[in-house]
């Protein structure tokens, strides 16, 4: 497991802010750690954060949404940020520590952006190619596994010079939420092939499918640029398949659609710290959902943010 760790001087000028603290000055320090696909959208707002109290200082920690549960449950984090939501296990181990559930707060919207080689004709795939290209299992009903290109498409393959070339399929490494979104939602709950090359972040898959003619990956869309092909994505063969982009996660119409989460362990009935409580609400401001937008990712709608904001009221 790799461990990337930001540590970033942050502040918040309360009185700037919707729905901010009254609680003035803000110092201390607060721990997020989670999740690699949100943690450069954290890094965003600890640094707008910084740029409004420097007497508050804000450590990310990116080791994969697994190490979230772990890490709020130990009290090693004020905040853990997850690209999936806990699990039953998780979720109880936590319950079984405190008497109660950790807080989960939607903090934006993103997809799982499945991407090929500029110079690869395909365009579109369905779930069940993607689970046989990935999976050993293949719960999603493909006939058999696709190891070549001209498996897929021989046709377009053959004019691309791939035909002859076998698929190098790219993912994430198991502590990672992407990687069990995929598992549950596009290998319907199978498991990957051994020979999946797994890897602790989002920028190397896309680095590693950019330099590779014969690769595929999938990401988070925050982290999808030019330097990829994103496929259009099938429920079925019959379906034209759909593109991620701000609507087609909004409306929940792209296939491997997700909300992203921070989890904080707030006792019932009791007030949230001043700190984390002011960190979440920059995160949910209109401020906050405007760099939401600018990394990549979807942000919530007025409706959605005040559903949230109730939660650490």
């Amino acid at each position: 497991m790799k461990w990337c760790c930001v540590i970033v001087t942050a502040t918040l000028l309360i009185a700037a802010l919707p729905r901010a603290s009254s609680a003035g000055e803000l110092s201390g320090s607060l721990t997020c750690v989670g999740s690699d696909s949100v943690s450069a959208l954290v890094t965003r707002w600890a640094t707008a954060f910084h740029a409004r109290h420097p007497l508050a200082r804000i450590q990310v920690q990116a080791a994969g949404s697994g190490s979230a549960p772990l890490a709020l449950n130990e009290g090693a984090t004020d905040i853990g940020s997850m690209s999936r939501a806990m699990n039953e296990r998780e979720t109880a181990d936590f319950r079984d520590r405190y008497g109660y559930e950790p807080t989960r707060i939607v903090i934006a919207r993103d997809a799982v952006v499945v991407f090929v080689h500029p110079d690869n004709p395909i365009r579109r795939i369905t779930i069940a190619e993607l689970d046989a290209i990935y999976s050993t299992h293949r719960r999603c009903g493909a006939p058999k596994p696709i190891d070549r290109w001209a498996d897929l498409d021989a046709d377009a393959d053959a004019r691309s010079g791939l035909a002859s070339l076998s698929i190098l399929a790219v993912g994430r490494d198991a502590s990672s939420g992407t990687h069990e979104v995929v598992r549950e939602s596009a290998l319907c709950d199978g498991e990957f092939r051994p020979a999946v090359i797994a890897w602790p972040g989002n920028g190397a898959i896309v680095g590693t499918v950019a330099r590779n003619r014969a690769a595929i990956g999938y990401a988070s869309i925050g982290y999808v640029n030019g330097l990829v092909k994103p496929l259009a994505l099938a429920r079925a063969q019959r379906d034209d398949g759909i593109l991620a982009d701000a609507q087609s996660v909004t409306n929940g119409s792209y296939p491997l659609t997700r909300e992203l989460y921070f989890y904080i362990n707030r006792r019932p009935g009791h007030v949230l710290a001043d700190l984390p409580k002011a960190f979440v609400e920059y995160a949910l401001s209109e401020e906050g959902q405007t760099l939401v937008r600018q990394e990549g990712f979807v942000p919530l709608i007025a409706g959605e943010r005040a559903a949230q904001y109730a939660l650490i009221d």
